[in-house]
């Protein structure tokens, strides 16, 4: 039987052997029995550790977007038949945006983060924000962040928070890692405090260490990208603890729940399907307490995807959760010793590596 400390410690995930084209553990590599129930933190809480949030809230929600896109295809030939194209089909809004955009880059108007945050706000809520520091050459580009001032403002002006979202080298290099949250830190005159990876690509406890040596407060990368749940049985945040040197890593992870991508296009559910599973994480991480993480992307705003956001935020909304940017959930989390806490349970796991969820 798997033990509660491989469960929590993803140890088996150390030597990945059959890792995804962007060297992603998969959901069949884990240990974890209950992918879609928080195991260990309802183990926790069923042992008396029960977390509390402003206002007596039963949990906690942080909403996040990883900002991937504000612009259409960059290349000036892709514009041009963007353009051609669009008009030909009648499309002219599109066709005109491409036509303007051949002159001057412009934010595309479904990806522009004045519609995210105005329906973020429409529910009262404040999210955090990844943004990438790509160089032109790098793969996935799309804008530099130095043109984007206007849409950084909009985030700061929200009192939204400013994360990095580490570009396909930095998950585990430190030197690109360093380069890239100073790039967001000038741009943007603020400490960077948190972490997401471009493509959740991570590795155990690399990713982990340099987080922590670059002077990040929190990452909230670790879930899988092709199943929504709890990847290693956790909705509270926690210390992490690598195995090779056998000790705690400063920093803090806040496990991602679910993501739109993994709905729609790993799992490929239908908008019921997804609504539905949706609904039983929420009632599982309410049930103990703990925290719902949600991955929204801006350009998953167009068509049914964007309207299912809608409804996710709803119902959301209605289970009268605590809202907080990632950082403020971490901050509050500190302040209250719950993060001692949870390490002081924890270290129990760490002392008693065999024990196992019936114990």
């Amino acid at each position: 039987m798997t033990s509660l400390f491989e469960i929590y410690s993803n140890a088996n995930e150390y030597y990945n052997s059959l890792p995804d084209e962007f060297g992603r553990a998969r959901i069949y590599s884990s240990k974890n029995p209950d992918i879609f129930s928080p195991i260990l933190s309802k183990k926790f809480f069923d042992n008396g550790f029960i977390p509390h949030y402003p206002d007596n809230k039963d949990f906690a929600v942080c909403v996040s977007h990883d900002v991937d896109h504000l612009y259409l295809n960059q290349s000036f030939n892709r514009k041009l038949l963007g353009a051609a194209r669009n008009m030909w089909q009648g499309k002219y809004e599109l066709g005109n945006y491409y036509i303007r955009a051949l002159i001057k880059p412009r934010v595309f108007n479904e990806y522009d983060l004045k519609k995210l945050i105005a329906i973020d706000n429409s529910y009262g809520i404040k999210s955090s924000y990844y943004f990438l520091t790509l160089e032109e050459r790098e793969r996935d580009f799309n804008y530099n962040i130095k043109t984007i001032c206007n849409q950084i403002e909009m985030v700061m002006n929200d009192k939204s928070e400013i994360g990095l979202h580490g570009g396909h080298q930095a998950f585990n290099n430190f030197d690109k890692l360093i380069a890239e949250k100073e790039k967001l830190q000038n741009e943007t005159g603020i400490t960077i405090d948190g972490y997401r990876s471009h493509y959740l690509r991570f590795e155990l406890p690399l990713t982990w260490n340099i987080l922590s040596q670059a002077g990040f407060l929190y990452d909230t990368t670790f879930g899988y990208a092709d199943c929504v749940g709890f990847r290693n049985g956790m909705c509270y945040p926690y210390y992490p603890f690598d195995i090779n040197q056998n000790k705690f890593i400063d920093i803090v992870e806040l496990p991602l729940i679910v993501m739109d991508a993994t709905l729609f296009y790993y799992m490929r559910l239908d908008e019921d399907k997804a609504i539905n599973i949706c609904a039983q994480l929420i009632k599982k991480v309410k049930e103990c307490k703990g925290v719902f993480t949600l991955l929204w992307h801006n350009n998953f705003l167009v068509g049914p995807i964007g309207e299912f956001y809608k409804k996710l935020l709803a119902l959301l909304k209605q289970e009268d959760p605590w809202f907080a940017t990632s950082k403020e959930l971490i901050q509050w989390w500190k302040q209250e010793k719950l993060l001692q806490l949870s390490k002081d349970i924890i270290s129990d796991l760490v002392n008693n590596r065999t024990a196992s969820i019936a114990e």
